[in-house]
């Protein structure tokens, strides 16, 4: 194909900071570039028209930690990179509020339940052991009085004991993104869907290959690639499918705020009247570590047992379901990967499934290295 010389002059031209994923750490990264250096030429390219990994399909979570998950992560890293990831996620939400706004974003800071059934009480003993130790350590990081709180009492059927984090909220997905890219396109950042990389070579002068066998010119590659890394460097990142269904809307809801299960594997909330719940990842592990952006009927089944069970109490009709694609650690690891791959060729990834709260730290601390 000829280009015109539109195309060729304004659309595709050389830049001086090119950013793969259109995502919320992409397209703040791009944010944060240009208010650094109002004249450089920034571009963000997507395979997608925009960020449809996980940044336009998570359940609008703005959560940094419940005490099991802390617990599990425990066993698989050191409390220092655990504990350094909480405050990450926490700080991420204090700037994604500051920044954008809480009524552009429709942040509320409702709070979290954790809830514990009789299946997971030896989970409930453990979690209440720790938890002084625990709230001193956060105490110490956040800056934040007695994060969690135990509770015995809980409306929803089976529940034996909740654990309460005040500080959570929840956010419109849909609202933060549209906010967030039309700041980007209000600082002249150069956004273009529908071009995925294949590959690229240089040093000085980057040039990266597409599928769509255009050709960009630029002097800084940002790889913001998430959950799809793996397609293009070799790191410590697997895909990892998220399932979510949406219920009818309800004269009286049976819950309200956010609520946490089973190690953070599933979670839920209210809104516009219904429940979203999502999760079950743990259910068919093996077939959920993929990055294919589809339902699947095994998990999807099993989210409506326990919404019918476990939240509503009486069957519901689900009217949405969708599934979004997160980048996990394949060793368990869930902080940050921001690293130098090559001269003037960066990484931001492995968001670990809480990129709403990560996504404003990260795209900080990779413009930190770039500078």
């Amino acid at each position: 194909m000829n280009f015109s010389y539109w195309e060729k002059e304004y659309l595709i031209s050389p830049s001086d900071y090119l950013i793969v994923g259109m995502g919320l750490v992409g397209l703040q990264t791009a944010i944060n570039l240009k208010e650094k250096h109002p004249k450089a030429s920034i571009a963000v390219i997507d395979r997608h028209g925009w960020g449809l990994g996980a940044s336009t399909r998570n359940a609008g979570f703005g959560c940094f930690a419940n005490v099991s998950e802390i617990l599990d992560d425990l066993k698989y890293d050191t409390p220092e990179n655990v504990y350094e990831t909480i405050s990450k996620r926490y700080h991420g939400l204090i700037k994604l509020q500051k920044k954008f706004g809480d009524h552009n974003i429709d942040y509320q800071t409702k709070g979290s339940i954790e809830i514990f059934t009789r299946k997971n009480k030896h989970e409930l003993h453990e979690a209440i052991d720790s938890l002084q130790g625990i709230n001193t350590i956060l105490s110490r990081e956040l800056d934040l009085d007695r994060v969690f709180t135990y509770k015995s009492k809980c409306l929803l059927p089976g529940v034996i004991g909740t654990i309460h984090n005040e500080y959570e909220g929840q956010l419109n997905t849909g609202k933060m993104y549209r906010t967030i890219y039309r700041y980007a396109q209000s600082l002249n950042i150069n956004l273009i869907g529908g071009l995925e990389v294949l590959d690229w070579n240089g040093e000085t002068q980057i040039t990266v290959k597409t599928k769509q066998k255009i050709q960009l010119e630029t002097n800084n590659l940002i790889l913001c690639t998430n959950a799809f890394t793996p397609n293009l460097v070799d790191e410590d990142i697997s895909p990892c499918r998220g399932q979510v269904i949406v219920s009818e809307q309800m004269d009286q809801l049976p819950i309200e705020g956010l609520y946490h299960y089973d190690n953070g594997y599933y979670y839920w909330r209210d809104i516009d009247n219904r429940i979203l719940l999502g999760g079950a990842r743990n259910y068919d592990s093996i077939g959920e570590t993929t990055d294919k952006i589809e339902t699947s009927d095994v998990i999807i089944s099993e989210l409506k047992r326990f919404m019918e069970e476990q939240i509503t109490g009486r069957p519901v009709s689900v009217e949405y379901q969708w599934s979004g694609i997160m980048g996990m650690g394949k060793s368990k690891q869930k902080m940050p990967i921001i690293k130098k791959l090559e001269p003037h060729v960066f990484l931001a990834a492995r968001l670990g499934g809480m990129g709403v709260a990560l996504s404003a730290s990260v795209a900080e601390d990779i413009l930190e290295m770039i500078v």
